[in-house]
Parts: C-alpha cells; sequence; structure tokens
C-alpha cells in the first residue's frame, strides 16, 4: 500500500547517488501495474501505493484527485537530494521515519507549484487538495510509526548477502501483518474517506507530474 521503501530492500545502495541528467527521461506507470512482487506484499493497494526510484521508475496511483497528488508528491519528495537519507533501511528505522517526513514535506514544496495549472478551471478544488493532503500525510505517518516494530536494532544487516535480506524481510514483514494488520487496515480506511470524489484525469495529471520531476532534477544539479 505505502511507499515500497517501507517494506521492501532498496535497490539503491547506501550512500550512492542516482546518476544525474539534464532532462531526465521520466516514465510514469499505474500503481495497478506494478510488479507481481510488489503485488504480494500484504499491505498493497493499488489506491494507495506509489513508489519512485528514479525518474524512470515511477508508479502513481489513479485514484482519487486527493490521494493520487498527495501520494505523487511523497513519491517525487524522495527524487530530491538535498538532505535525502541514505541510510534509511529495515535495520534503522529513524532515518527510515526522517526519510519518509522528509519526501512529504519536499515533495509537497514543489508539487503544489503547479497545482494551480491542473485546477485553472476549479480553483477552489485545489484548496480542498491541500486541506486533504494535510490529512493523508498525517495518516501515511501515523502507519509509519506503526511499522516501527517491524525494524531491527542497528548494524542487525550487517554481513548479511541481499539474498538473506530479502528472507528477512519477508519474515518481519509477515510477522507485522500478523500483529498489526487490523491496526493497519484501520489507517488505510481512514485514509480513503479523504477522498474528494473526482478521479484524476491521468494525462493532465502525470503532465503535472512530470513538470514537477524537471523541477526537482534541475534542482539536484546545482
Amino acid at each position: 500500500m505505502f511507499s515500497e521503501k517501507f517494506f521492501n530492500s532498496k535497490e539503491n545502495p547506501k550512500g550512492e547517488s542516482p546518476e544525474k541528467e539534464e532532462k531526465p527521461v521520466i516514465i510514469i506507470k499505474k500503481s495497478s501495474n506494478a510488479p507481481q512482487e510488489v503485488k504480494e506484499i500484504p499491505s498493497f493497494d493499488s489506491e494507495l501505493w506509489g513508489r519512485a526510484y528514479s525518474p524512470d521508475d515511477i508508479y502513481l496511483p489513479d485514484s482519487d484527485e486527493a490521494i493520487s497528488f498527495a501520494v505523487a508528491s511523497h513519491e517525487v519528495g524522495h527524487l530530491i537530494e538535498e538532505g535525502k537519507n541514505y541510510d534509511a533501511d529495515l535495520d534503522n528505522f529513524q532515518a527510515v521515519r526522517s526519510e519518509e517526513q522528509r519526501a512529504w514535506d519536499r515533495g509537497w514544496e514543489y508539487l503544489q507549484k503547479h497545482l494551480g495549472e491542473y485546477y485553472e478551471d476549479n480553483p477552489e478544488t485545489s484548496l480542498k487538495i491541500k486541506q486533504s493532503f494535510d490529512k493523508i500525510r498525517d495518516l501515511y505517518m501515523q502507519a509509519t510509526d506503526l511499522s516501527k516494530e517491524m525494524y531491527l536494532e542497528p548494524g542487525a544487516l550487517d554481513n548479511l548477502t541481499k539474498e538473506e535480506k530479502d528472507i528477512l524481510l519477508k519474515e518481519r514483514r509477515k510477522k507485522f501483518f500478523s500483529e498489526k494488520g487490523e491496526e493497519f487496515k484501520k489507517i488505510t480506511e481512514e485514509i480513503k474517506k479523504e477522498k474528494i470524489g473526482i478521479k484524476p484525469d491521468w494525462d493532465k495529471f502525470t503532465d503535472i507530474v512530470k513538470k514537477t520531476v524537471e523541477d526537482v532534477f534541475e534542482d539536484n544539479e546545482r
């Protein structure tokens, strides 16, 4: 359901920055088309899940405008280099929480600059999106805090192979959802209550997100 960085081991090695491009190739797919291994995660919900590992590997929900824009801003936030926490991993909850909060706050700074273009014929809805964003962000962070028990002690992943880490992650994830699944579900239900009842125009929506990503990468190169 939530950012894949939550429940999947990272593809990007610690401390390794993605290659910079003057004009990044931006590919955005619907979360309903997520890879099968992602769909097998207990929390997966195509209305609420997204990820942005790189400009050409972005998945966003084709959900309700309030949720789609909120998740988009968060995932774009993970692409911002300034302040990025590369220590976020299964053995460092505080780093994960810090990175999640940073992505919500910084991503929204960028995306909201283009909201007026999307809602130029309906500016009052832009205000609804902002109000819903604040509530959605706080609920996702509640889910982050709830997941704390899934994380290990610092250094617990040292000397483990990727395969061993993946096995450990699946075990921790399974245990977490067996114990906290109902509490987690209540949070997802609260998020869905923030819908404004309008499905996004996918092409127009992704155009706005692409402009936001371009802004981010211009700043990343400064």
